[in-house]
C-alpha cells in the first residue's frame, strides 16, 4: 500500500509559489499531497506594486488567485498560520491544524503598517492595498514635495526608492506638472544604491541628477510628525514633505518570532545557505524574505526564485532519494522599469554570504536604455507563468 506523503508550503509568493509548482511537476498526485497556505489567497508580482501605485498596472495584471493551484492537484488553504508544532509535525492556522511530513516556510516579511501614522499625507507601495491607496494620493497631488524613504535598514527590494523616484519623475513630466513637483529620496545609504558598490551606484547617481531628483543620504529614520509634515532622523535632522512615501518597518512573521527553535541569531527565520534548514530540524526548509537577513541578503523575489530551485530539489530527495540536490544560485538579477528608461543589473552574493564583512557583492550592469523597460514586464509574465502555468513555463 502506498503511504501518501504530505508536503505543506506556507506562503504563495515568489518562493512558496514557485517551489510548490516545481514539486507538483516532479511528483505523483497519488503519492504526494501538496498543500499551500497563504493568508492573502493570491500571488502578486510584488516588483510591480510601484506600477500599480502610479496607474500603469491593474491588480489583475500582476496577480493570480491561488485557487488556480487546485487545477494541478495542489490544495490551496487561505488561512493565517498561528504556530508550528515541529515535534508533532503540525501547522496550526486560524482555520484548523494541518499535518505535514515536509514543511517549507516562505511566509515573507511582516509589513508593520500600524507603525506608520494614518494620514492623507503618508503612503507606501509595499503591499497591494496601500499601492492602490497611494495611487489616489499621487494623482491628486498637483504641486509640492514628495519624499521617498525607508523606516529601517531592512525592507523589500533595496533599489526601489530610487526606481520609484524615476517613475514619479516620468509620471509628472507626462502630466506636464513636473516643474511644480519636488522629488527627494532620503535614505540611510551614503549615496544612491551604494550598498551594491560603485558599478551600480555611479550610474544611478547620474540618473538621479539628470532627473532632478534630490537626495538626503546618511539619513537614518527615527520618527515622523504627520501634523507638521516632517520626517526626523536619528541625528535630529528634519525633512519637510507634502507627501511622504515610506517603507513601513519589516519584521519576521509572528508564528516564527514565537517559535524559538525556528529563529536565527539575527531574529529571523533560521536557515543554512546550503541546506536551507533550521539547525534543529531536518524536515523543515525556509526561503525568501523571511531568511534573507539570516543569510545576509536583501529582500528580493529573485533570491527566493533561485532558492526555490534548490529547496525543491532537497525536498524531492527527501521524498524518494533519486533527485540530487540542485546547487543554490547566489546571483541576484534586477530588471527595472524607471519610466522613460530601464536597465538590467546583477549581483553575485557568493562572497558576501560566505563573509559578511565583504563591503558589497560582485555586481555589474547588463544594459540600460528604453528597450530595457521591457525586461521588467517579461519577467513579470514569466514569474506568474512559472507559478501557475501560462504562455511560458
Amino acid at each position: 500500500m502506498i503511504v501518501m506523503k504530505k508536503v505543506v508550503v506556507v506562503g504563495a509568493g515568489a518562493g512558496g509559489g514557485l517551489v510548490t509548482s516545481k514539486l507538483r511537476a516532479k511528483t505523483s498526485r497519488e503519492e504526494v499531497e501538496i498543500t499551500v497556505i497563504d493568508s492573502t489567497g493570491r500571488t502578486d508580482f510584488q516588483p510591480s506594486y510601484p506600477m500599480v501605485s502610479i496607474g500603469l498596472k491593474r491588480p489583475s495584471e500582476i496577480g493570480v488567485s491561488f485557487d488556480n493551484f487546485s487545477k494541478t492537484g495542489i490544495k490551496p488553504v487561505k488561512a493565517k498560520v498561528t504556530s508550528i508544532n515541529a515535534d508533532e509535525r503540525i501547522v496550526k492556522t486560524d482555520t484548523g491544524d494541518i499535518p505535514y511530513d515536509e514543511l517549507i516556510l516562505s511566509p515573507g516579511a511582516k509589513i508593520e503598517n500600524e507603525k506608520l501614522p494614518n494620514s492623507e499625507s503618508i503612503g507606501h507601495f509595499w503591499d497591494m492595498e496601500h499601492s492602490l491607496d497611494l495611487r489616489k494620493k499621487l494623482i491628486n497631488l498637483k504641486e509640492g514635495k514628495i519624499v521617498i524613504g525607508v523606516t529601517s535598514m531592512i525592507y523589500k527590494c533595496p533599489p526601489v526608492p530610487w526606481e520609484m523616484g524615476m517613475l514619479l519623475d516620468n509620471m509628472y513630466r507626462n502630466l506636464g506638472i513636473r516643474n511644480r513637483i519636488e522629488i527627494k529620496v532620503v535614505h540611510w545609504a551614503p549615496k544612491p544604491m551604494s550598498m551594491f558598490g560603485p558599478v551600480i551606484s555611479d550610474p544611478v547617481t547620474k540618473w538621479m541628477e539628470e532627473s532632478n531628483i534630490e537626495g538626503n543620504y546618511g539619513f537614518e529614520f527615527s520618527s515622523i510628525d504627520p501634523e507638521k509634515k516632517k520626517i526626523i532622523s536619528k541625528k535630529g535632522d528634519e525633512e519637510n514633505y507634502d507627501l511622504a512615501i515610506l517603507a513601513p518597518p519589516h519584521s519576521v512573521p509572528d508564528f516564527v518570532k514565537n517559535s524559538e527553535n525556528l529563529l536565527s541569531q539575527r531574529g529571523w527565520l533560521d536557515a543554512n545557505a546550503n541546506t536551507f534548514r533550521p539547525k534543529k530540524y531536518d524536515d523543515i526548509y525556509g526561503l525568501g524574505d523571511a531568511i534573507a537577513p539570516t543569510l545576509g541578503l536583501g529582500m528580493a523575489g529573485v533570491f527566493a526564485h533561485f532558492q526555490a530551485d534548490t529547496v525543491a530539489s532537497l525536498v524531492l530527495n527527501d521524498l524518494d532519494g533519486i533527485y540530487p540536490p540542485f546547487a543554490y544560485n547566489k546571483v541576484g538579477l534586477c530588471a527595472s522599469d524607471m519610466g522613460s528608461t530601464g536597465w538590467i543589473s546583477y549581483c553575485d552574493f557568493s562572497g558576501k554570504i560566505k563573509d559578511n564583512s565583504v563591503p558589497f557583492p560582485d555586481c555589474g550592469v547588463l544594459g540600460s536604455g528604453p528597450l530595457f523597460k521591457l525586461a521588467h514586464s517579461i519577467y513579470e509574465k514569466y514569474f506568474l507563468g512559472a507559478v501557475y502555468g501560462g504562455w511560458i513555463r
